[in-house]
């Protein structure tokens, strides 16, 4: 049940920090810059989950296409704020946990960016079947695209839209066996979901303040 729940407050940020990889894929995005990755934006999820509150994050910087983000959430309980420092990324002062990182938001998808490359988060002209992957320590991340919708059948913001679905495995973190994303090539991240070991799963809608 610990698991469980330190699980639950990592995919409330879960967005926000994606760990420093030694990169296999390294094709930039093309594009314009998307308003997304501008000064100023901010993104949030759709409710608290438990152990973490007062999630945010906000684009702090931009410069040269890279946009710093930089987040911030409550978490209470000092088991799961010891385990969460052992992380690479998150800084833990107190019960709050913050960090950074750095992408590149354009209009035709999100990367993460690193000293040492890049890694492709969502391409919007995606197939079925395309695999981004990096490796960190033992880890061995897979993000692999197992839907692209051709009609509008995810409900999110009031309304029905298209999604690309991509799964990812190997993260590492305690009691989940995957997390799916969800991504729309006008809001950007829309729908963030753990699958637990234990057959169960939770999820968090997310919002961002601009769009492509």
């Amino acid at each position: 049940m610990k698991l469980k729940i330190l699980s639950h407050t990592l995919l409330a940020c879960t967005f926000f920090f994606i760990l420093s990889c030694d990169l296999t894929d390294s094709d930039d995005l093309g594009g314009s810059q998307s308003e997304m990755g501008e000064t100023g934006n901010t993104f949030s999820t759709s409710s608290s989950l438990p152990g973490a509150s007062n999630a945010s994050a906000t684009i702090t910087e931009l410069n040269n296409g890279v946009s710093t983000l930089t987040y911030s959430v409550s978490v209470t309980n000092n088991s799961y704020l010891s385990l969460i420092q052992s992380l690479s990324g998150p800084s833990v002062s107190g019960n709050t946990v913050t960090g950074e990182g750095k992408y590149r938001f354009t209009s035709e998808g999100i990367e993460a960016v690193y000293d040492d490359g890049t890694l492709t988060l969502v391409d919007y002209g995606a197939k079925v079947g395309d695999v981004y992957t990096c490796t960190h320590g033992n880890a061995n991340i897979k993000r692999e695209v197992t839907e692209v919708a051709t009609e509008d059948d995810f409900f999110w913001g009031g309304m029905m839209i298209k999604t690309i679905e991509v799964e990812e495995t190997g993260r590492g973190i305690p009691g989940v066996s995957k997390i799916v994303y969800r991504y729309n090539h006008k809001f950007g991240l829309v729908n963030a979901k753990a699958f637990f070991e234990d057959g169960t799963s939770a999820g968090t809608l997310v919002y961002s303040d601009s769009q492509n």
